[in-house]
Formats: C-alpha cells, sequence, structure tokens
C-alpha cells in the first residue's frame, strides 16, 4: 500500500477531538499511525453506539468512500497521529494500480470477516460463551488476547455490562477457564 504515501496528509488530533462528524461531506479515507479513534453513531433514543474502535494501522471511514457523506462520527479517545487520503484520488488509484487494488480488496476482506465474527459473536446468549468467541476470533495467538483500553471497552464490544463482564471473568477464572495477568486474557486448555 506504498502507493497510499503519494497521496497523504499526516495531522495530529488532540484526545476528545472529532475528525469528521455524521452527514459531513466524505472527501477522505483515514488510517490511525499511532492513538485510537472511535466511530460510532446515536440510535433511536439518542444513546451513543459504538461500531469501531481504529487502533494503530487500521483503516477507517473506508466504507464512505463512494458515498456522499460519512455514516457516523470519528472521535478520537487519546492523542492520534492519522493519515489521510484524498476519497477521489484512492478511487482513481484503485482503478489505475490493479496490485493495488488486490491490495485494499484482501484489506477489506478481512476487516469484513471481523466484522461478520463481532455480528456472530453478539447473538451468543452467554457471557462465557462470548467471551471464549472474542478470544478464539480477535486473539493473537488464538484464544489470547491483550487488553487494549479498559474492560469497560471490552464489555462493550462484547454487547455485557461492565458487572455482568467482571463478575463472569472471575467465574471463569475460578473454573480455571480462563487466565488474567495484568492486561493479557488467556483461555485455559479446560474451555
Amino acid at each position: 500500500m506504498d502507493s497510499l504515501l503519494f497521496i497523504s496528509l499526516d495531522k495530529l488530533y488532540q484526545q476528545d477531538q472529532t475528525v469528521f462528524r455524521h452527514g459531513q461531506i466524505a472527501d477522505r479515507v483515514f488510517r490511525v499511525i499511532s492513538g485510537e479513534v472511535h466511530l460510532y453513531r446515536h440510535d433511536y433514543a439518542g444513546k451513543r453506539v459504538l461500531i469501531f474502535r481504529a487502533y494503530e494501522g487500521d483503516y477507517f471511514a473506508e466504507a464512505s468512500l463512494y458515498s456522499n457523506v460519512y455514516h457516523c462520527t470519528a472521535l478520537c479517545v487519546k492523542p492520534s497521529m492519522v493519515q489521510s487520503y484524498s476519497a477521489k484520488k484512492l478511487a482513481a488509484l484503485l482503478q489505475s494500480d490493479s496490485r493495488f487494488s488486490i491490495s485494499w480488496i484482501a484489506r477489506l476482506s478481512s476487516e469484513l470477516r471481523r466484522q461478520r465474527a463481532t455480528t456472530e459473536r453478539l447473538h451468543l446468549k452467554s457471557a462465557v460463551d462470548r467471551i471464549v468467541h472474542y478470544l478464539m476470533t480477535e486473539g493473537e495467538p488464538v484464544g489470547e488476547i491483550k487488553i487494549k483500553g479498559t474492560l469497560s471497552e471490552i464489555a462493550e464490544i462484547l454487547g455485557l455490562t461492565r458487572e455482568t463482564l467482571y463478575r463472569t471473568l472471575a467465574k471463569m477464572e475460578k473454573a480455571n477457564q480462563l487466565e488474567r495477568s495484568g492486561d493479557l486474557l488467556r483461555l485455559t486448555d479446560s474451555v
């Protein structure tokens, strides 16, 4: 994806600074160089719903590449260096450079698999099943996650209350299904 370097701009955002807002003209695609950016929408009752966490190396707003407006709001949750690319130039690059296009498609395919795993996980009924699924699908190595952020954020990802997550993790530890060490969660062989 070296071709993107020729059409990129870097910008440092402060914590709680917005990169773009829902409904704003979608003229750029972004990538986190350092920091963390959350994408969210509001539900019918006005509650903020997190739809994606972009960490170092993650692209965001690529779903708006061929859209007139952004469909969510992007907020830096910590100071973040963000690289952006002109949507028009990126679209032209996708049409003119087949090697770049294949690389872009592969990256989008990986993200689609990740989003499908998230949807699957949220349909699981028990908190234990959601935690096991999360560690098995998102872990590197499989079954092990180094927590980025807080357990409250993990609870939000899993669609659980913070209290339910804490209680379930403690229960899993007691049953020797899970090991916790600092910011590391690891499934044991007894799961």
